[in-house]
């Protein structure tokens, strides 16, 4: 049946709202929490930093890319894509900048999220694409869950770094740094202030007691496999009666079972 041109008007604009309510979720967007402030990428970094006009370092929040070389080491695998497709997000007038709650890091960095003209979380989408790994960081949570969900859609595809092998095996771990470990769970133990669950591995993880029930019933770990994912210590100069690595873990959605 032939439409009117009313008629044809009245469906292509409910296609466009329609479009515009959820377009922004294929693109991998998660909510944007306020207005932000306007400004402009001068420099991309790596896959997870870049610098504004401003001269602030701004580190993204919720998502770790992989590392880009430096000083004779190689880099690791995507890092150059990572930075690469970054650069592209951040090219186009609009982007704005949500500070973070906790506002620094330890290197003096701008913590926040970056979205773009439409209202696309900039992380969210690398993070659907493979180019990174998520990363929630209290008290900078406000979109771990949605990047979780934008993660686990590039997971489930295989894209980015999901087409390696990412996750590292407890018995195999060899140096620090950033990971994704699995492994079976042997030991609990409290002592002061933490809780620390050994793995079949050189690898303990340390949960602070005081905030342990968040992390459900510790005792039902026990020699169940999981995942985790963070950055680990290598305490081999320093911790002769202890397992060689160490990963301090925070946040329970680091942590999931299989």
């Amino acid at each position: 049946m032939a439409l009117s041109v009313s008629q044809k008007a009245s469906r292509w604009g409910a296609f466009f709202i329609v479009w515009m309510l959820v377009g922004p979720v294929f693109a991998g967007n998660c909510i944007q929490p306020g207005a932000g402030e306007l400004v402009i990428s001068r420099y991309v970094i790596d896959g997870d930093t870049l610098e504004l006009v401003d001269g602030r370092r701004v580190r993204l929040i919720g998502i770790n890319a992989p590392e880009i070389g430096r000083r004779g080491r190689a880099s690791e695998p995507y890092a150059q894509k990572a930075r690469a497709e970054l650069e592209r997000l951040v090219g186009e007038a609009g982007l704005r900048l949500m500070v973070g709650k906790d506002p620094k890091d330890h290197y003096g960095r701008t913590l926040g999220h970056l979205f773009d003209a439409r209202g696309a979380n900039i992380e969210a989408q690398l993070l659907r694409v493979g180019m990174g790994f998520a990363i929630g960081i209290a008290p900078n949570l406000t979109l771990f869950d949605c990047h979780l969900e934008q993660e686990a859609l590039a997971r489930s595809e295989r894209v980015g770094v999901w087409g390696q092998a990412p996750v590292t095996r407890a018995a195999d771990l060899q140096e620090g740094g950033f990971h994704l470990i699995r492994g079976r769970v042997v030991t609990i133990e409290r002592a002061g202030r933490y809780v620390w669950v050994e793995l079949d591995g050189p690898l303990t993880l340390r949960l602070p007691a005081a905030e342990s029930q968040r992390f459900g019933e510790l005792s039902s770990w026990k020699s169940r496999q999981l995942e985790v994912r963070g950055w680990i210590v290598d305490r081999q100069a320093r911790r002769h009666s202890h397992k060689r690595f160490m990963l301090p873990l925070l946040e329970p959605r680091m942590v999931s079972f299989e």
